[in-house]
């Protein structure tokens, strides 16, 4: 469940006949040791045509020029192939050999391009924005043939960091980063060739899409993406709602046109997740549609015709979301991602005219032989009758009256959320006997302004109020065994592992706290002398209030002495986002007195435990802890 997939970048030729698949292995941390290849798959007769090796700096992205040649990008170089593997070039180096160069400055020289835009309309040329070692943007139209630049915006004119361009690759807004990491937006007028702020104008105010760390919790509007019509852009936002919704607005005439998507649980924009996708009808030049997140992942569509393909697609496999990542120029041919909250899916080919799904590839194959738990959503109510969503698994194959122990996963963050998919943690314990709950406590993004409003000032009462009440109301709801309720916590999620130990000790049996912060001060004055400007300015505004004895009465090491039942503590030597110094101190203060602390330090590991073999002896610490401890 947790092994690396190498397979990215699936994507269908405009003729529909040939599937794109790019296998990256990464054998081991050295460069020199990664081998990348593109297959070419026919897709009607379902065998493998070609297979083109590539070099080690991997691929960041693939496009089609024609059914027969494509185009890709490479660590900031662009290059182009024919399918049988022929004709190689570099149409733009990663390397500006116009500047002279010596040992000395050879990395001033070094640049990133990346495509904008294939340009349809002009068959040999494509957009490109390219980023200096300054990190400023110019914008460049260049030959697919000759590799022939021709400037339309110079990095050095602006020193803007993005510019952002519409459907038909004309430069419409610009985004400016200060360095303490806040963007700005800007509005480019081509005639004057000048910028000025991105003002957008409702109800007689006036806002503007610059994120700032000091309001970053409840920024009133996002910049989404133009469509085919070049005044048009598409805006979220809780101006009008709780809830974030989506919007389209005329910039030139300066008013809102429609809403687009709207949803009464969630944002349709999580700020710090997954966001809107816009699915293009590329033959009649409009948009199909938007795929958004709610409780579960929907569709909203504006289009009759593709509304219509994925129903018979939906009515094949109801069991799956369909979700659209390709189509051919015909629009007959759809590339689709089947997954679900059980299953990672595959991917695979509907054939709209035939009504027929051929899978052209397995993620995690060997999973399909396990039936894994579904994740069924819980309304929690808590002590103040709010309601808060949550994920609840069940293991596969309940004996009648077993009484079920519970792993509470409270997510990190904490301004994160939880979605429907497969989850690989509550898969992982719902697999060994266990129960799973996840829990998007009040101060989650994504489920309304209000929501996440209510966790500043109160990471150590309202969320873990929350957790302890939603821990509760499934207690009663399902069958359960109280006796043996545990904790398993990461980062913030370990960091309400301590505290709930602490409020909830007649609740919790035990708990698992991983890379979690134990002194807010300290952590703080950390990120201060890192000189993170956007970490420290969030943090005190989310904290709401910077004052010694604050910090202090926040901080599960205060508490040290309170925590006596079964815990344990891990975490990664090279965690860069939480100090490995912050569970040592706290183990050193706990194990004085509870002679229930278990902890692990991985001299190697980092915050997130990417390793797969010390992400596997976490697990299976923690497994084996939970068996120790249970009643």
């Amino acid at each position: 469940m947790f092994k690396q997939n190498n397979r990215s970048h699936f994507t269908i030729s405009p003729n529909g006949k040939y599937y794109i698949e790019v296998i990256d292995k990464n054998e081991d941390s050295y460069l020199f040791n990664r081998s990348t290849t593109i297959n070419i798959i026919d897709i009607d007769k379902y065998e493998l045509v070609h297979r083109i090796p590539l070099d080690f700096f991997g691929i960041d992205a693939v496009y089609w020029l024609t059914n027969e040649r494509i185009i890709y990008e490479s660590k900031g170089a662009i290059k182009a192939v024919d399918i049988d593997g022929k004709n190689l070039v570099e149409i733009v180096s990663r390397i500006n050999y116009k500047k002279k160069s010596t040992y000395w400055n050879w990395q001033a020289n070094l640049r990133y391009n990346s495509i904008i835009s294939l340009l349809h309309n002009k068959s040999h040329q494509i957009l490109v924005q390219t980023y200096d070692s300054n990190l400023h943007a110019a914008i460049k139209e260049i030959n697919i043939y000759t590799g022939e630049e021709y400037v339309i915006m110079n990095a050095d004119t602006h020193k803007v960091n993005h510019w952002i361009t519409d459907a038909f690759g004309n430069i419409r807004m610009a985004v400016k980063i200060s360095d303490k990491g806040m963007s700005y937006y800007y509005k480019y007028d081509p005639e004057t060739k000048t910028l000025k702020p991105c003002i957008i104008k409702i109800g007689g105010n006036q806002y503007s899409f610059t994120i700032d760390p000091r309001t970053h919790l409840k920024q009133y509007l996002t910049f989404e993406g133009f469509g085919y019509n070049p005044n048009i852009i598409y805006i979220t936002s809780n101006i009008f709602s709780d809830k974030r919704e989506m919007f389209s607005y005329d910039i030139e005439k300066e008013e809102v046109i429609e809403t687009f998507v709207a949803d009464v649980n969630c944002d349709v924009k999580d700020l710090d997740g997954e966001g809107i996708k816009f699915i293009f009808d590329y033959n009649n030049a409009e948009i199909a549609g938007f795929k958004y997140t709610c409780l579960t992942p929907k569709y909203k569509w504006l289009s009759s015709s593709f509304s219509e393909k994925v129903a018979k697609l939906n009515s094949q496999f109801p069991q799956f979301f369909n979700e659209i990542i390709d189509l051919d120029v015909s629009g007959n041919r759809l590339l689709i991602h089947q997954w679900n909250d059980s299953s990672t899916g595959n991917i695979g080919v509907f054939d709209v005219q035939e009504n027929s799904y051929a899978v052209m590839f397995h993620f995690n194959e060997e999973l399909n032989e396990y039936a894994l738990s579904k994740s069924k959503v819980v309304i929690a109510k808590t002590r103040d009758n709010y309601n808060i969503p949550c994920y609840f698994n069940l293991p596969v194959n309940i004996k009648e009256n077993e009484k079920i122990p519970l792993v509470v996963l409270p997510h990190g963050g904490p301004w994160a959320r939880d979605y429907w998919r497969l989850d690989d943690f509550s898969q992982y314990f719902t697999s060994r006997g266990y129960a799973t709950l996840r829990i998007n406590y009040r101060g989650s993004t994504g489920f309304g302004k209000s929501h996440v409003l209510a966790g500043v000032s109160s990471l150590d009462e309202v969320m873990v109020n929350d957790i302890a009440d939603a821990t509760q109301f499934v207690l009663e709801k399902f069958p359960l065994d109280k006796e043996n309720v545990f904790m398993f916590g990461h980062s913030y999620g370990g960091y309400a592992t301590y505290f709930c130990l602490v409020k909830y000790a007649e609740l919790f049996n035990a708990g698992i706290s991983i890379a979690a912060p134990t002194d807010i001060k300290a952590w703080m004055k950390k990120q201060k002398d890192d000189d993170n400007y956007y970490s420290y300015e969030f943090w005190n505004t989310a904290l709401g209030s910077n004052e010694s004895s604050y910090l202090k009465k926040i901080s599960p090491i205060s508490y040290a002495n309170d925590i006596n039942s079964p815990l344990l503590i891990m975490h990664g030597g090279k965690d860069k986002t939480v100090p490995v110094d912050q569970a040592e101190n706290m183990i050193e203060k706990i194990k004085k007195h509870n002679k229930n602390l278990e902890f692990r330090i991985w001299n190697s590991a980092d915050h997130s435990f990417t390793d797969i073999d010390d992400f596997k002896e976490m697990l299976e610490k923690s497994n084996q802890f939970f068996k120790n401890h249970t009643k």
